[in-house]
């Protein structure tokens, strides 16, 4: 009868020392690997010892775990540009958990560290990614893992993002992109160019720059390619002529919402006279001295703008016949 009680406490105090010698795999643990973990932030790296240990089950975690290969010996160019994604993922999360998981772990299984374990799974390419969920608690699943797709991602950090908020409950993931500083520099350069460009050239050129016939010219110019319809012909991309139903050729579109780039042309040029005659009428003629000439030049200026109206209109009355304004001497 001794022997049988010897025999049982001696099981038990096997038993209670295999259990406290075994690896803990709760968040605890998890934890743990974190803050110990040497590379970049929120990430856990795994080895062939301790991979076993973190999908283990049960546990009462989600742990994602990169499979990659990220060796230039390895050549897999694939992996050093998926990691860059995953890490971002990774970080924006710890952001936002800085003490510990919060139940969601991620963890990168490099080949250097982890040939038998690549081995035992059968991986013969890289990069993959693993879900394991929970399989204890509310929100517990099953033990396999879920496996991420890679291929033909656009926006590779918020899709690794969707993927966990579909297969982990509760889990919401902000990507936190960090700063462009190279587009900081861009900016700062520029600033510098710009100021050496006044610093040194404005001195020259600032003869143009104060000119108001420059200006006056520049803004002309601007005006009549946006009344003429010239933006529009390049949003629209409109032809510069069309073919009509007798085998001939449209130079001017029928209706007033479409148009062609031979007409608008046609219409800048008249806009262009007609404001170079009212400068004319309003400054040139004023300053003649000679009262016949004067009277000359405004008869003369008169008529030339009475003539670019009529063909305006004219070619408004060729767009829409139910025009009701016409001006002779181009009636229709």
């Amino acid at each position: 009868m001794r022997t049988i009680q010897f025999c049982v406490l001696l099981l038990a105090a096997l038993f209670a020392c295999v259990v406290s010698a075994a690896p803990e795999r709760d968040s605890t643990y998890m934890d743990k690997l974190l803050k110990s973990s040497s590379i970049n932030p929120g990430l856990i790296r795994l080895t062939d010892k301790n991979f076993g240990d973190v999908i283990s089950a049960p546990r009462d975690y989600a742990v994602v775990v990169l499979l990659t290969a990220e060796s230039p010996s390895m050549g897999c160019q694939l992996c050093r540009q998926f990691a860059p994604d995953y890490h971002l993922v990774a970080q924006s999360w710890s952001k936002e958990h800085p003490k510990s998981g919060d139940g969601l772990y991620f963890a990168v299984l490099d080949f250097v560290d982890g040939q038998r374990t690549f081995q035992s799974l059968g991986l013969k390419t890289a990069p993959n990614v693993w879900l394991y969920g929970p399989t204890v608690g509310e929100n517990a699943g099953p033990a396999a893992p879920i496996v991420y797709e890679i291929h033909g991602v656009v926006d590779m950090p918020g899709s690794v993002a969707r993927f966990i908020e579909s297969h982990v409950p509760g889990v919401g993931i902000t990507i936190y992109k960090p700063r462009d500083y190279s587009k900081i520099g861009q900016a700062v350069t520029g600033l510098v160019a710009i100021g050496l460009f006044i610093r040194y050239l404005y001195p020259i050129l600032k003869p143009f720059f104060e000119s108001r016939t420059l200006w006056a010219g520049i803004s002309l110019v601007a005006i009549l390619m946006f009344t003429s319809g010239h933006m529009f012909n390049n949003i629209r991309h409109t032809p510069y002529v069309a073919g009509n139903k007798e085998g001939g050729v449209s130079y001017v579109a029928p209706g007033f919402q479409q148009q062609y780039g031979f007409e608008t042309q046609v219409v800048a040029v008249l806009y262009a006279f007609l404001a170079f005659g009212a400068i004319s009428l309003s400054i040139k003629t004023p300053r003649i001295k000679d009262s016949t000439r004067q009277l000359l030049s405004v008869l003369t200026w008169a008529t030339i703008i009475w003539c670019l109206f009529s063909a305006l209109m004219f070619v408004f009355r060729m767009k829409n016949p139910g025009y009701p304004l016409s001006l002779p001497p181009m009636t229709k």
